[in-house]
């Protein structure tokens, strides 16, 4: 179950990278905007980890807390790569 978190978690860890290249591209660098995907998927994993203790349900062979978790590592490595990158453009 923790590699198949860790897969989830990477591969949602990917997408947002990817989105964020393309935000940041069609975005001024004086916006916060390229934040909010993160900010958006770190929320969904708060969500999905509070159902979690509820109820039991799997989606793909991994409950919620597992989809949950993915989603929290996911949403902040994302922000802090995010964070790099942007205080590197700026300076």
């Amino acid at each position: 179950m923790f590699g198949t978190a860790l897969l989830i978690g990477l591969v949602i860890l990917i997408v947002l990278m990817i989105l964020n290249i393309i935000i940041s591209k069609a975005s001024s660098y004086s916006k916060y905007t390229i934040y909010i995907p993160a900010v958006i998927v770190f929320g969904i994993g708060l969500i999905l980890l509070f159902i979690s203790v509820t109820q039991n349900i799997v989606v793909s062979g991994l409950g919620l807390g597992g989809w949950g978790i993915a989603c929290l590592f996911a949403g902040a490595v994302t922000a802090v790569a995010t964070s790099i990158v942007d205080s590197g453009q700026h300076s």
